[in-house]
């Protein structure tokens, strides 16, 4: 059986399930809905793991977990996660696996229930690491030093005069000046979101302990500071160091997710957590395309154009497509079946697949000519995939061909269990 979030169904009055209708419908996109079945309205999970509340009130939230396999296993969506922050491109598009709600009211939870802080940790310390490999950015900041024989900027007369006059030190200057350091303010920012992640790694593994001492090493010569939410505001992010805004947002997030300062109670920490969601189905497509890119590399065309307005007809946009390989490829985060009977479940799916299928300018992109065909292949999770996807093994497999259309294969990939 493969891997899925678990469903959620429960019958409630018609009152509330208004209410919670109109709760939902402020949500984008939905964590939630409404299963209209025989007259009869279910509140029914979508492809959504994480905490949200069911009322504005905040009064009931629901918690919705990774599925159980037959064998009593989950997902472990965190290992995934890891495995797409490794890859160069793929890591630079995991802001829509999840999303946290921090002006939401906090959750009390139990302890060892929280599953958003990992997130945010790890691919907070891949940034960064990808900011140290280039070079730390430096600036301008603005220091005041008491100068002996010498002048430098703007002379502080009252405080010369004070410091210096008045104990006879005719010699020294107090002097206001500006230097060109890396110890300017996003850095000091960023040490101190490293100090802050360092104390809540729970024991997270060596290799991840170990990033954090080589980004703190590369952070030596910077110096932590007490941050405020107004800090950020003062900062000017230059296009030349892009990697900055993206570290200073998760930063941020870190910081309202344990403090400000080193010394907030870790009690806070174990018990609240803000709503949150990890979108599975995004997060198993990234994962996905990791996989793919082993096999396909360049070749490999990923489609992250269609949440950006960039798509082919009618707002088409397929998950991946492999240039030269006529091949065109979804990733479905869905149950599915290897028993003909239960293809009519997925008709939407196979329809969406042959009309891209159809279109003029992906079967230009895949160097189909006229007279040819293009390869359609669903990728599903299943509990015994396989690891590596190789589409001329898959159409030399009777197993993974639907006899009832030609030229659509569908294999399953195997997903880290939870240990």
């Amino acid at each position: 059986m493969p891997f899925e979030h678990t469903c959620i169904e429960h019958t409630f009055s018609k009152e509330k399930l208004k209410e919670f209708n109109e709760l939902f419908e402020k949500q984008d996109p939905k964590y939630l809905g409404l299963h209209q079945e025989k007259n009869e309205s279910n509140l029914k999970s979508h492809y959504y793991i994480g905490y949200r509340w069911l009322d504005d009130a905040h009064k009931d939230y629901i918690h919705v977990s990774p599925k159980e396999n037959q064998d009593g296993e989950q997902a472990d969506y965190l290992k995934m996660f890891v495995c797409c922050l490794k890859d160069p491109m793929v890591s630079k598009h995991l802001d829509e696996t999840y999303k946290i709600f921090f002006d939401e009211k906090w959750i009390d939870i139990e302890e060892n229930k929280d599953e958003i802080t990992p997130f945010l940790v790890l691919q907070f310390l891949h940034i960064v690491k990808d900011i140290s490999k280039k070079g730390l950015k430096k600036g301008y900041i603005k220091v005041t030093e008491n100068l002996t024989a010498k002048m430098k900027g703007k002379i502080l007369v009252n405080q010369t005069i004070k410091q210096n006059h008045f104990q006879n030190r005719l010699d020294k200057t107090v002097c206001s000046h500006q230097v060109f350091t890396v110890n300017c303010i996003e850095n000091r920012i960023l040490k101190t979101a490293l100090l802050q992640c360092s104390r809540y790694l729970f024991g997270m593994g060596s290799e991840v302990e170990k990033l954090l001492k080589l980004n703190l090493s590369a952070f030596e010569s910077v110096e932590s500071k007490v941050v405020s939410a107004n800090d950020f505001r003062k900062i000017k992010h230059s296009p030349f160091y892009k990697e900055y805004r993206h570290a200073l947002d998760l930063a941020q997030m870190i910081f309202k997710r344990f403090g400000f300062t080193l010394s907030s109670s870790k009690d806070t920490y174990q018990q609240k957590i803000p709503p949150f969601y990890i979108d599975m189905p995004e997060l198993f497509e990234r994962y996905v395309e990791i996989k793919l890119r082993e096999q396909y590399k360049n070749k490999l065309q990923a489609g992250y154009g269609r949440k950006n307005g960039n798509s082919y007809v009618w707002g088409l946009r397929p998950d991946f497509i492999v240039k030269d390989e006529k091949l065109i490829i979804d990733a479905k985060y869905k149950y599915w079946f290897d028993v003909e009977s239960e293809d009519n479940k997925f008709k939407d799916d196979f329809q969406q697949l042959s009309l891209y299928g159809r279109v003029n300018q992906i079967r230009d992109d895949i160097g189909l000519s006229d007279n040819e065909e293009a390869g359609l292949l669903f990728i599903y999770p299943k509990t015994n995939g396989v690891s590596n996807i190789n589409f001329e093994n898959v159409k030399d497999d009777e197993d993974d061909a639907t006899s009832k259309f030609a030229q659509i294969y569908r294999v399953g990939m195997q997903i880290p269990p939870q240990a």
